[in-house]
């Protein structure tokens, strides 16, 4: 009996540590010095006793005064608490030391009820601050539904009292223990409008990573990942169940085109930690380890829905300045002044303002007149994408030269845009620029051509009305005497024609010679041997007996076996001069003097003493080729 007592308590103690894995925690750092955080459990069985702990830290070396409240929760009653703990934790990273001061007020209560049960913030002040929890969520379980997710039906059987003071780990994943879910902001926009598109997972078991990860292609917006520092896990309720829920990735998405456009599936494989129990065996050792929760490992592939957004196109007619700009902005413009001497630089800046598509925002027109050369365009933009959208301002910088003196005026400049919050377009316009070019008093020292005197439109580009006079030899060609169509151009033509031709000819031929292989080496056979002869002579006159006899049979036998088209494995002397006599036409007489030539170098090779001498070997194989080359 104590023995069972014990096991049951050792299975509750690991499978608090198990759910602490999944418990949910709501961290608020309103100052980087403070931290308050609650630590609850995502499940709890309906009656059955659970914890939750408030814990408040700070680097001060002091929080005794820390005054904490507990906000009222409906759905649990409390048993008993708070009790208050103080710690001291102390840390040391690359030589920093640092030390943090902790107290956690504990509480054990109980679900009364089934269902989700909202657990509201809960404050505490610290040095006259007040700081607050994350609200969370817990779900209450029934009896039986504690037992069929804790799987202590599929252990030997027990009852809702075995759950423990808190729901064990699961030994079975269910399909929406994990579910992967691309939600977004909104699902019917302009073209252009802003949407977020968050890929979350929702979980009630332990993850411990991913694999196989697919995100969407997103075909059909333009996307801008979206930063997510700072965002940490929360609680949410889908489906009537509580799950533990994190952001994986969000978009700032801009629809390019109207219709309805589809965002694709992601895939991921899930790496899920579930709870097992361990077999007894019936040993001494089930006192410590028999039936104790394990951890496993289990895949699970999850799949998002598809996610249909309804893009409408803008409305109809559209200004003739509008260039696709969708938000709302604001638009300023200003001169780097009103007078400029001739010949000097100046420029125009607008800043474009406000929240909406501004990567796709082109960059409003501008018109100058005839007498200002204008240069290109800079862009400088500081922006942050946000839920709303892109945010931030676009600066545009229009340089310019004005070559003659006057007063000129620039026409204020136009902005139009669509806002999709009323449905309709607005039109920004900048005050007009009046500018006064005074006379260079350099006289042109620059050397960018000012005609002193002439104003405003009247000043022409010289060249552009009247060409110089070419100077030179102008090469005039006598008309009718042309090269082309002559008699000398259809000579070339059939010269360049024939000479393709015979080329074209000869490296067919040349193709076909190399792949004939046998012919190839019949052609080559006295070349090679007279070389094989060549080396035999050299190594005669070094007085080299054996490597010259052995370089001499090499010759003849080549010599026979590319000349003859017979291959080495079957290069004999009786096939020699059966193809020699037979095939050939060869005298049988030359034929066995060739063979007795060979005879008399091998037996040379082994007996050089007895054989014949090296001088005449020699003389009688180039004599021999020599004759069988005229006739085979």
């Amino acid at each position: 009996m104590k023995t069972q007592k014990f096991h049951r308590y050792l299975c509750r103690l690991l499978a608090t540590a198990c759910l602490l894995l999944v418990g949910g925690t709501g961290i608020v750092r309103a100052q980087a010095d403070v931290e308050f955080d609650i630590d609850a459990p995502l499940k709890a069985a309906e009656g059955q006793p659970f914890k939750i702990a408030f814990t408040v830290s700070t680097q001060k070396s002091d929080i005794s005064d820390a005054r904490f409240s507990l906000p009222d929760i409906g759905g649990l009653s409390v048993i008993s608490g708070p009790v208050r703990s103080v710690g001291v934790f102390m840390s040391d990273v690359n030589g920093v030391s640092q030390t943090r001061n902790t107290v956690t007020y504990t509480y054990w209560v109980k679900a009364e009820r089934t269902g989700k049960i909202d657990i509201p913030a809960a404050t505490v002040t610290v040095g006259g601050e007040t700081y607050k929890t994350r609200p969370t969520a817990i779900e209450s379980l029934s009896a039986e539904q504690a037992r069929q997710q804790s799987g202590s039906s599929g252990a030997g059987g027990g009852n809702a009292s075995d759950v423990g003071f808190e729901p064990v780990g699961k030994t079975r994943l269910a399909s929406d223990d994990i579910l992967l879910r691309i939600e977004v902001d909104k699902t019917d926009v302009y073209r252009g409008e802003p949407v977020v598109a968050s890929l979350r997972i929702y979980t009630q078991v332990n993850i411990a990573g991913f694999e196989n990860i697919k995100y969407p292609a997103l075909n059909g917006f333009w996307a801008q990942e979206m930063d997510l520092s700072g965002q940490g896990d929360s609680r949410a309720t889908l489906g009537g169940k509580v799950y533990h829920t994190q952001i994986l990735r969000q978009w700032l998405l801009y629809p390019q085109r109207t219709g309805t456009i589809e965002i694709e599936q992601a895939q991921f494989t899930a790496i899920a930690q579930l709870v097992t129990q361990m077999p007894a065996t019936g040993s001494p050792y089930d006192l410590f380890y028999g039936g104790a929760p394990q951890i496993k490992n289990v895949s699970a592939r999850l799949v998002s829905p598809v996610v249909k957004i309804r893009v409408k196109e803008l409305p109809r007619p559209q200004p003739d300045d509008f260039t696709g700009a969708v938000g709302q902005f604001e638009l300023t413009g200003v001169a780097t002044g009103d007078r400029f001497a001739a010949n000097t630089a100046g420029s125009i800046t607008l800043r474009l303002s406000g929240i909406g598509n501004f990567p796709l925002v082109e960059a409003p027109r501008i018109t100058l007149p005839a007498a200002f050369e204008q240069f290109d365009m800079k862009t400088n933009e500081r922006l942050v994408n946000t839920a709303r959208g892109t945010t931030g301002e676009k600066t545009f910088e229009y340089p310019f030269i004005a070559r003659a003196e006057g007063d000129y005026t620039i026409p204020g400049v136009r902005f139009s845009y669509f806002d999709p919050s009323t449905g309709k377009y607005n039109t920004l316009t900048t005050p007009d620029f009046p500018i006064r070019i005074l006379r260079d008093e350099g006289n042109g020292a620059s050397g960018l051509g000012m005609v002193s005197g002439v104003t405003k439109e009247d000043l022409q580009m010289l060249g552009s009305d009247i060409r110089f006079i070419r100077m030179g030899d102008p090469r005039l060609v006598r008309q009718g005497g042309a090269f082309l169509w002559s008699w000398g151009w259809f000579a070339s033509v059939f010269v360049l024609a024939a000479a393709f031709v015979g080329l074209l000819v000869y490296l067919q031929k040349s193709i076909r010679e190399r792949a004939d292989i046998v012919r190839v080496k019949t052609k080559k056979a006295n070349k090679v041997a007279l070389r094989r002869l060549k080396r035999a002579k050299g190594y005669m006159n070094a007085g080299k007996e054996s490597a010259f006899f052995e370089e001499l049979l090499r010759a003849l036998w080549g010599y026979m076996g590319d000349k003859l088209a017979i291959d080495v494995a079957n290069l004999t002397k009786e096939r020699v001069l059966g193809e020699l006599v037979g095939r050939r036409g060869m005298d049988e007489e030359q034929a066995r003097e060739f063979l007795n030539l060979i005879s008399e170098c091998e037996f040379a090779q082994y007996s050089p003493a007895a054989g014949v001498p090296m001088d005449k070997a020699y003389n009688a194989a180039l004599d021999l080729i020599g004759r069988f080359e005229n006739k085979i």
